[in-house]
């Protein structure tokens, strides 16, 4: 119980004399004459001299004693150590106390408690009680003042939590604690995913921890640890040798501590022999950055574009049944060689069969009708493409059209349907930057579709609907072969490419590279790649915080065990989808890339495709609607003139975490959420 600190001995003496409960502010004084009129020198302090009757008995100190001043405070206790067991919120309780120069002490009334940051926990600023959350572990400062005068103390809160999955013994804390310890590499564990040094941005969905040695019979312990968060399970056999981290020991682990890096290690009991063979650690790191928006993919076996949303770890077939492609066998319902607006608002697709008709979607609306709208008709455009890129802006698209017959840049009217500019360069794989003023593009290729076997990378002008001057930047001899799928950073400060003896994912090999835009500093992305040349179509998010951006890509590497992952049977290592972090400003001639990370919620039985990485679809306020589903704020109510649009949602419908947002105001107060890329986030500090 917070204990309540006794008056000093100036503030007994007024309210003993009844002076009023709203005092002027006291003047500070060494002697009597330093006051005035009726006022007396107590303590320090100039005060009105109390009346006194013969009822009264106080004892209070004389006038003329000798003054005591206030040296320093200082905090009881004078640091703090808390430890959360699974999710607990303990609590620390300080004090203030006044030491003056004559060595006496005394609890300070009213002081002031403030935290130098409230990720850890929260204080009463009056009573000076600290509260742990349980969610995030580490240090924070807290702040105490009064009377001028402040002091520090460190906060420290460590996170423990444990869990128990399968037929586990009750005394399988005891088992491994006394069992004999012996390091054999050809009977550990062997750990698989996540991968040594791999960055993670802090909102991934947790990684499923695979490793590969396995019998019945034995136990497992998987530690993933941190300065100030340990999180540790015990598993019984369990023939997937796995552990899908729960979220909220995942998320208590990306958040503490800032980048330190965590440990992961999976230890194994072993049936046999009684012995705990230990585990090999690996190193993991949560960069202070939440990457939001959706990922949009070609599932090769479905034949459909999937999308995976940030956090998630589903994949979402949010069109079940595209429209045909219309011409000769465009019956078949399939879209591929898709492209998203970098508003995360549309996306364009080529159908199936014939000549392969491309249309656009509206990505706001529900598409899972059959078929599903589309915003205009395919074979009646005309239009068709092999690759395709938008505007900053969503209103034009870039196009590789002219089917297997040597294609040619076009620009369309994506809403429309529309060919707007022709003429441009002989080109494939466009990629419109985000400053609008270029297009990268494959130049000098041979061979069809993504099937190069040479090619150059390329830069046109482009203002309005106008191609401008094109130049050659890079020779895909120099690296060995083809280079491909230019693709901008999001500030257009970098351009990430393939390139090697063949652009095929699936069957040919190659690496992926960042250079300048001039062509300059042409650097390959060694920590990111396997080291086998099987990585392709590099693909940057169109998101940049916290000194990082992000680059999906293509790997035919393995991912994972044989069980939950693909290696490498009964898979044939098909193409995934891997993401990583690249630095920003490293110096040149530097490899800014981490090792990658396995994009979650692919199906490891598919070959997966051309990742698009986009902000969450919404439409903005003041766009017309029919639902509030398609809305950033989720509400669409009558404007002044009683049309339908997305509107601000009212204080009781909120956005919470995860949920569309078109500004920091429709988040909800108080859970430190802000509106990034379209998603109510929690906020990094």
């Amino acid at each position: 119980m917070k204990r309540r600190p006794f008056a000093p001995a100036l503030l007994f003496l007024l309210a003993a004399c009844d002076c009023g409960s709203s005092p002027t502010p006291m003047e500070t004084c060494e002697s009597m004459s330093d006051c005035r009129g009726t006022q007396v020198c107590l303590d320090g302090y100039c005060v009105e001299a109390p009346e006194r009757d013969a009822s009264t008995t106080l004892d209070a100190p004389s006038v003329d004693a000798p003054r005591r001043a206030l040296a320093s405070v200082r905090l009881e206790p004078a640091s703090a150590e808390l430890v959360s067991i699974d999710g607990s919120m303990p609590e620390a309780d300080f004090d203030l106390v006044l030491v003056f120069d004559d060595g006496s002490e005394e609890p300070a009334v009213a002081p002031l408690f403030e935290l130098a940051d409230r990720v850890l926990g929260t204080v009463d600023e009056a009573s000076g009680v600290f509260v742990a959350s349980g969610v995030v572990g580490g240090e924070t400062t807290l702040t105490a003042s009064v009377l001028g005068m402040a002091t520090t103390a460190p906060i420290r809160v460590r996170l423990q939590r444990t869990h128990v999955v399968g037929d586990v013994p009750a005394d399988i804390e005891t088992r491994f604690s006394g069992a004999t310890a012996v390091d054999d590499a050809a009977r550990s564990a062997d750990l698989v995913y996540p991968l040594d040094g791999v960055v993670f941005p802090q909102n991934v969905y947790p990684a499923d921890v695979q490793w590969t040695r396995a019998a019945a019979g034995d136990f497992f312990r998987v530690r993933l640890t941190k300065p100030s968060a340990e999180v540790t399970a015990y598993l019984a056999y369990d023939p997937m040798r796995h552990w899908l981290v729960d979220t909220g020991s995942w998320g208590a682990l990306a958040q503490s501590d800032g980048e330190t890096a965590a440990t992961v290690v999976v230890d194994r009991l072993e049936a046999a022999t009684g012995e705990l063979v230990r585990g090999t650690p690996r190193s993991m790191t949560f960069a202070r950055v939440a990457v939001a928006g959706s990922v949009y993919y070609w599932d090769i076996v479905s034949g459909r574009i999937q999308r995976i949303d940030d956090g998630s770890g589903v994949a979402t077939s949010f069109m079940p049944s595209p429209p045909g492609g219309g011409g000769p066998g465009g019956g078949d319902q399939c879209v591929g060689c898709h492209s998203v607006s970098r508003s995360g608002r549309y996306m364009a697709g080529r159908l199936s069969g014939g000549v392969n008709f491309g249309t656009t979607f509206d990505l706001t609306t529900d598409l899972t009708a059959n078929p599903a709208p589309s915003l205009y008709s395919p074979s009646g455009s005309g239009l068709y493409w092999w690759f395709s890129s938008w505007s900053p802006d969503d209103t034009r698209m870039v196009v590789a059209s002219g089917e297997n017959t040597s294609p040619t840049l076009s620009i369309y009217d994506p809403l429309a349907g529309t060919r707007v500019t022709t003429g441009g360069p002989a080109a494939t794989q466009p990629d419109w930057s985000p400053d609008g003023t270029r297009i990268a593009y494959v130049s000098g290729y041979s061979g069809w579709g993504d099937n190069l076997t040479a090619g150059n990378i390329s830069v046109v002008e482009v203002a309005g609907d106008a191609f401008g001057a094109a130049t050659q930047i890079h020779a895909g001899a120099s690296l060995g072969g083809a280079d491909s799928y230019p693709s901008w950073s999001p500030d257009s400060a970098l351009l990430a490419f393939g390139s090697g003896p063949s652009a095929r994912s699936e069957s040919g090999s190659g690496g992926i590279y960042v250079m300048n835009p001039d062509g300059s500093d042409v650097r390959p992305l060694s920590r990111a790649m396997s080291g086998a040349n099987d990585d392709f179509q590099p693909r940057f998010s169109p998101f940049r915080e916290g000194g990082y951006v992000w680059l999906s890509f293509l790997s035919r590497r393995v991912y994972g065990n044989d069980s939950i992952g693909n290696s490498p049977s009964p898979v044939s290592r098909r193409q995934q989808i891997w993401v990583t972090a690249i630095r920003t400003g490293t110096p040149a001639g530097e490899d800014p890339s981490a090792v990658a990370y396995w994009l979650p919620g692919q199906a490891t039985r598919s070959a997966n495709i051309s990742a698009y990485w986009a902000p969450r679809a919404c439409r903005p306020d003041g766009e017309s609607c029919a639902v509030g589903s398609e809305c950033c704020g989720g509400e669409c109510s009558p404007d002044e003139s009683g049309a339908l649009v997305c509107s601000p949602p009212p204080p009781e419908r909120c956005r919470n975490a995860g949920e569309t947002c078109s500004t920091d105001a429709d988040c909800c107060e108080g859970m430190g959420l802000v509106c990034n890329a379209n998603v109510c986030i929690r906020g990094l500090e």
